[in-house]
């Protein structure tokens, strides 16, 4: 059986910035490649909250979060729904960010929502 990779060697190697997997991944490719519609899901949960979040584990250069913020505002809903993008290489894409969007370069190991922002408490409602 292969040895796996503990997490530093993991954060530290060549596979973590790869392109070539979903670094680029659009909104549609939530859809198509996990089965998750995130505008139907935050949407639909903004229904019945006032606010939602959503955070996005290794979201690559955060371009299907920054297209979700613009639909978002689009339908009137940019104020309510907070969308935190993590990922471990400082590659977002340059386009300045609404304040309800937040793209973090942090390790998925030892990271955790603040509790001391208006977004409290620190869960998150849908996380990908």
């Amino acid at each position: 059986m292969p040895r796996l990779l503990d997490n530093n060697a993991l954060e530290n190697s060549s596979v973590v910035a790869n392109c070539t997997m979903n670094r680029e991944r659009s909104l549609s490719g939530y859809n198509r490649e996990l089965g998750l519609n995130i505008m139907t899901e935050l949407t639909n949960r903004s229904e019945n909250s006032p606010r939602i979040r959503w955070l996005d584990l290794c979201c690559g250069t955060g371009r299907a979060l920054e297209e979700t913020t613009r639909l978002l505002a689009h339908r009137g809903l940019a104020d309510q729904i907070e969308i935190v993008g993590l990922d471990l290489v400082d590659h977002f894409t340059a386009v300045p960010t609404p304040p309800t969007l937040r793209l973090i370069t942090h390790s998925v190991t030892d990271w955790a929502p603040k509790t001391d922002t208006t977004w409290s408490p620190a869960y998150m409602d849908c996380t990908t």
